[in-house]
Parts: structure tokens; sequence; C-alpha cells
């Protein structure tokens, strides 16, 4: 089983001061971070060719629209589910089973601090590390893989701090 977790792109925000910034459930897809998330996507279907079972986003507009623009590059032609369970302040342990029941291949779509805690639960430690804007990480076998981050060539081994004993 492959998990990818995808971070939400970049968002625009039409404030111009920090006290009038745009709550979370408004924001949209800045120009730069709609080309991220193409690009990851360009680069992940050409080195991959991934074949997603399900790809699933936190009800958030940006995470729909990086799981919409992301779904289009790497030809996912399914329903894109909408999980209320990867809103932000919800626990992992609510999402995990969805997650995990919906195929083999799973692409999810959030926020920080959603994704490192969602990944930290599903490889059974107690952290993970976070994701940047547009970055993907991998969870195979419940054990990290690697990551793809924007800009970078290719991609890295996924790097976890050792479990307790």
């Amino acid at each position: 089983m492959e998990i990818f977790l995808l971070r939400t792109s970049l968002t625009a925000d039409d404030s111009r001061s920090a006290s009038s910034a745009t709550n979370e459930s408004h924001r949209y897809l800045s120009l730069e971070g709609r080309q991220l998330v193409r690009a990851i996507g360009n680069k992940l279907r050409l080195s991959d060719e991934p074949n997603f079972d399900r790809i699933m986003t936190a009800p958030n507009p940006a995470a729909v629209q990086t799981s919409e623009l992301f779904a289009d590059r790497v030809d996912y032609v399914g329903a894109i589910e909408v999980l209320p369970s990867l809103a932000t302040g919800v626990p992992p342990q609510v999402a995990a089973p969805l997650v995990l029941s919906r195929g083999n291949t799973v692409l999810v779509v959030a926020d920080e601090p959603v994704l490192s805690t969602l990944g930290a639960f599903l490889i059974g430690r107690t952290t993970f590390p976070p994701l940047v804007h547009a970055q993907v990480s991998v969870i195979r076998d419940r054990q990290p893989a690697w990551f793809l981050r924007p800009g970078e060539i290719g991609r890295a081994p996924l790097l976890v701090a050792a479990a307790n004993a």
C-alpha cells in the first residue's frame, strides 16, 4: 500500500496587513501555488506514472484546488473525495481508517499540521517531517519511503526519527 501525502500549495492573501488576513476557509491558490502543484504533478507523472485508486482532500478551497490540479496532471479521472476529518484540529485516528480503506494507492491532500500528524500516526511514530507547500511525501507499507519537493530535481529518502524502544 502506498499513501501519498500532498500539502496544499501556496495561497493568495488579498489583505495588506496581518490583522485582516483571510481566514483559512476562504483562501484560494495563488498563481505561484497553481504553478507549483502543476509542476509537482507533472514530475510525478513522468517519473513514476502513479495510478491512484482514490484522491481525498481536506474541505478548504485551497486543498480542493490543489487536489484537482494535481489529479489533472497525473491523469486521475475518478472522483475526488472531500473528507471533513482532514480539517485542522481533527485527530488522525479519525481520518486514518478512511485513508487505509480506500485502496492500494491513495493521495491525501491537506495542510500542516494535519499531514504530518496523520503521517506520524500511519507509521506509528510520534513525529513526521512537516511538508512544505506542494510537497509530496510517500508512505509505503506503513513505512516512510521518499519525498519530492517543488523545485528539486528528484525525490529523496523520507527520514523519520527512530521509534522509542
